[in-house]
């Protein structure tokens, strides 16, 4: 589907109050024009609209819309640097960004060289021990066979009842 249909049902659905799935087109969108400004405003301003403060700041960052406070929600939900330059998914060049912008990316890429690289896992692993479940499961399990074996053991009767006659 091309851009402009996307962009149309997005404006459709946020008339009709609609943001969830226009959020979900709109990273759609994204996801087809990683490039694309344009989008990421949209998107951030739609998630501002929402109250979502964290998504807004995701999505405005690249933009010379975002506001401080949304800067600061997403800073403080995604408080490793790393996570947030993965988040940001900007592949396109920097230099074509507005330059408050580029200033701003460039000191998100010196707080990640500062931080070191990214902890990929923290203290040591053991596998999950699995518990023995409480009792409700082994009386459940107990009063079905009692079950199975009470209709087993009339299923028998009867057939050798219908043997013997």
């Amino acid at each position: 589907m091309a851009k402009s249909d996307v962009l149309a049902r997005v404006k459709r659905d946020l008339a009709a109050g609609h943001t969830y799935l226009a959020t979900q087109r709109l990273r759609t969108l994204v996801a087809s024009h990683p490039d694309d400004l344009e989008i990421y405003r949209l998107l951030s301003s739609v998630y501002r609209q929402t109250g979502n403060l964290a998504e807004a700041g995701r999505w405005g960052f690249l933009t010379d819309e975002v506001r401080p406070e949304e800067l600061a929600a997403f800073a403080r939900v995604h408080a490793d640097p790393w996570s947030r330059v993965r988040l940001l998914r900007w592949p396109g060049d920097p230099a074509s960004l507005p330059a408050a912008v580029q200033e701003r990316l460039t000191e998100l890429l010196a707080e990640t060289e500062r931080s070191g690289p990214p902890e990929i896992w923290v203290g040591s692993y053991r596998a999950p021990v699995k518990s023995r479940g409480s009792l409700v499961p082994c009386l459940f399990t107990a009063i079905a066979l009692g079950i199975v074996v009470a209709l087993a053991g009339v299923g028998a009767i009867r057939a050798i009842a219908w043997l013997v006659e």
